[in-house]
C-alpha cells in the first residue's frame, strides 16, 4: 500500500471531502487532490524535486485568505508550511501541514497524549515535520527536505498556490455575505418600486420571496447532507465500539467508533466528526500500535501511534474501556486490523483533559462560530430569516402587509422549525445520559445495528 496524507478531521457532512482528498504518489506522479481539483507533478528533475519547510509561520500565499477559501477553515499556524520545488529549488505549491495532518494541529508525543491539543502542542517544535509523518513521507517519495528559518523559495511560473483539501468549517462566512447582500438588494429595490413606506402587493412579494428561497435553499442543502453523509461510509473489516464504565451520553455510545476500512483508518466521535488515520498496511505513516497507557496498573487511556509514537487519536479508557476491564474488544479489534497491542506504565492525564468532552451532554457553547455552521447547516436559515429582517426594519422599511408575513412566516417555519426539532433531539435524545455497558447489539470485532442516523449534534 503507498502511503498518503490524508485530510484533517471534519464534521461528517464534509465527509466527501475526506474520502478524496490527499497527497499521494501515483504513477511516477505526486498528486495532490483537494475535494474539486487535483494537482499532479512528476517525481524527480523533472517535476517535484524536493521540499522546503518553512518553519513558524505559513508564506505570504498561505496566509492570504481569498473568498473562495473561507469555507475551508481558519489558517492553523502551527507547523508553518512546506513547498513543493523543482530541481532548480523554485516553488510549484504550497502545502500547509495542519491541512494535512488527521487531528489538524500539530501532532501530541506519547509523553503527553490527549483527545485535544495540550499545553505541550505548540507550534515551536523543532521536531514538527519529523513527528507529524510529513518528513518521512516525502523522503519516501524519493525527495529532499530541507528546513528554511523564514526564507521563502522563489516561486516558479506555473506556482499553483496554497493546496487546502476543502470545506471544513462549513458555509457560516459566506452565508453572512449573502444575507447582508440579500438585504442591500431589498433596500435597492425599495427605492426601485417607490421607496420605504409602500404598502403594494408587489413590493410586499418583492421583499418576501427572497426570504423564502434562501430558507428552501438552506434547509434543503443541510437535508440532503445529512442524507448523503451516513451513505457514504465503506464497508468495515473491524470495528470497535464503546463499552463506558460511566454514564455517556446516549449520542455517544450510538454514534463513536474505530473502524477500518480497505484505505483507513475512521475514528466518529459523538459530534459526527469524522478523522482518517493512516491504517497499518501504510508502511510510512501507518498506525502502528494501540498502547495501554496505566497509571498504577489501572488504564485510563489507548493511544493509537505511529512508528515515531506520535499520537495519530486517544480513547479515553472509563469511557471507551471501562466496561470492559479485560479489554476483550481491543483485543479482538486490534488482532483483526493487525495492530500490535502493548501496555506501558505513564502518569494519568499529563495533558490536562481528564474528562471525555465527547462523551458528555454538548452544548453550544462547545463550538466556535464556524464550528456551529458547519455542524448545523440549518442554522443558515436562523440567520437569513432573522438577521436580515432585523436590519431592515431597522431601516426603516414597511413589511406589515399580509403578503409579506406570510410568505416571510413560511420562510421562517422552513428555516426555524427543523433547527428547533434538531436542538430538541439533540436535548433529549442524544445528549441524554445512558448507564455504562456496552455499545448496543454488539460482539467483540463486529459491526453495530445502529447509530448511522444523519441528524447532526
Amino acid at each position: 500500500m503507498q502511503p498518503a496524507l490524508f485530510a484533517a478531521q471534519r464534521p461528517l457532512v464534509r465527509w466527501g471531502v475526506l474520502r478524496r482528498a490527499r497527497v499521494a504518489a501515483e504513477a511516477g506522479r505526486l498528486v495532490v487532490r483537494g475535494r474539486a481539483r487535483t494537482h499532479a507533478w512528476p517525481l524527480g528533475p523533472q517535476g517535484v524535486a524536493s521540499a522546503v519547510h518553512l518553519k513558524g509561520r505559513p508564506c505570504s500565499s498561505a496566509a492570504r485568505t481569498r473568498l473562495r477559501d473561507l469555507g475551508k477553515g481558519a489558517i492553523n499556524k502551527s507547523g508553518g508550511c512546506v513547498h513543493l520545488c523543482d530541481s532548480t529549488g523554485r516553488a510549484l505549491a504550497c502545502l500547509l501541514p495542519s491541512d494535512w495532518l488527521p487531528n489538524g494541529a500539530v501532532p501530541v508525543p506519547l509523553d503527553a497524549p490527549d483527545t485535544f491539543p495540550s499545553v505541550r502542542n505548540d507550534s515551536r517544535r523543532e521536531d514538527f515535520l519529523e513527528l507529524s509523518g510529513m518528513a518521512d513521507f516525502l523522503r519516501h517519495q524519493g525527495l529532499a527536505v530541507h528546513e528554511s528559518p523564514g526564507q521563502e523559495p522563489p516561486r516558479a511560473p506555473e506556482f499553483a498556490g496554497t493546496l487546502r483539501p476543502g470545506p471544513k468549517d462549513g458555509p457560516a462566512v459566506l452565508l453572512l455575505f449573502f444575507a447582508l447582500a440579500q438585504l442591500l438588494v431589498l433596500m435597492l429595490a425599495a427605492f426601485a418600486v417607490g421607496g420605504f413606506g409602500s404598502g403594494e402587493g408587489a413590493w410586499q412579494l418583492l421583499v418576501s420571496l427572497p426570504f423564502l428561497v434562501f430558507a428552501l435553499c438552506t434547509a434543503g442543502a443541510a437535508f440532503l447532507l445529512g442524507l448523503a453523509a451516513p451513505r457514504g461510509e465503506e464497508p468495515a473489516v473491524a470495528e470497535l465500539r464503546p463499552s463506558p464504565g460511566v454514564p455517556v451520553t446516549r449520542g455517544f455510545l450510538g454514534r463513536s467508533s474505530l473502524r477500518l476500512v480497505a484505505d483507513a483508518l475512521e475514528l466518529r466521535t459523538a459530534q459526527n466528526v469524522k478523522r482518517r488515520l493512516p491504517p497499518p498496511a501504510d508502511p510510512v505513516l501507518g498506525v502502528r500500535e494501540a498502547v495501554v497507557l496505566q497509571d498504577g496498573g489501572r488504564p485510563w487511556g489507548v493511544a493509537l501511534v505511529d512508528r515515531r509514537r506520535a499520537v495519530l487519536a486517544f480513547l479515553h479508557g472509563d469511557t471507551w474501556f471501562g466496561g470492559d476491564p479485560q479489554l476483550t474488544r481491543l483485543t479482538d479489534f486490534c488482532h483483526r486490523a493487525g495492530i500490535g497491542l502493548r501496555r506501558q506504565e505513564l502518569r494519568a492525564f499529563p495533558g490536562r483533559q481528564e474528562a471525555d468532552r465527547t462523551a458528555r451532554p454538548w452544548r453550544t457553547g462547545d463550538y466556535a462560530l464556524n464550528d456551529t455552521f458547519a455542524y448545523s447547516a440549518l442554522m443558515a436559515s436562523v440567520v437569513a430569516v432573522g438577521v436580515v429582517p432585523a436590519f431592515f426594519v431597522g431601516a426603516g422599511g414597511d413589511v406589515e402587509g399580509p403578503l409579506f408575513l406570510v410568505i416571510f412566516g413560511l420562510a421562517f417555519a422552513i428555516g426555524a422549525v427543523p433547527y428547533a426539532v434538531r436542538g430538541a433531539v439533540r436535548k433529549w435524545s442524544l445528549n441524554r445520559l445512558v448507564p455504562a455497558g456496552p455499545a448496543p447489539n454488539m460482539e467483540p470485532g463486529g459491526a453495530a445495528s445502529g447509530g448511522k442516523g444523519a441528524a447532526t449534534p
